[in-house]
């Protein structure tokens, strides 16, 4: 079952019990930084909501129409989302790519080098939710 918690022109937030899994969709650029880092608060209080009641709690990002951020956004995910997931128990992060070649690069700029959690790269939404599932049996 997924429910819904947020949701604006840019941003859709989900909660997929089925996983059980986060699932942000992005279309196009946010307005601003504050925007793209409200979305993200969204997404973090959606799951530290949730984590108590999925401790395999997993995050899957579709980015097939999102657009590149700023490098100040890219930097404040690096930064402090990223961080916070890990920080939660979030141990694995399933992305699926935009065809922008540009876009793919700021997705795994923003990634960076992360130690805890594990990160997989997906060209389709079914493939993502497979892999995450297989990772909750673990």
């Amino acid at each position: 079952m997924v429910k819904a918690f947020y949701k604006d022109e840019y941003a859709t937030i989900e909660l997929d019990e089925s996983i059980p899994c986060i699932k942000l969709t992005l279309n196009g650029v946010p307005r601003y930084s504050e925007h793209y880092n409200f979305v993200q608060m969204k997404r973090l209080e959606l799951m530290r909501q949730e984590i108590r009641n999925y401790p395999k709690l997993h995050m899957l990002t579709d980015s097939r129409t999102a657009g590149p951020v700023l490098d100040e956004d890219v930097a404040y995910f690096r930064g402090h989302v990223m961080p916070e997931m890990e920080k939660a128990g979030v141990r694995y992060l399933a992305i699926v790519m935009p065809s922008s070649k540009f876009t793919q690069l700021t997705i795994r700029e923003m990634i960076g080098e992360v130690t805890i959690m594990k990160v997989q790269f997906f060209d389709s939404i079914r493939d993502a939710r497979h892999w995450l599932r297989k990772m909750t049996l673990l």
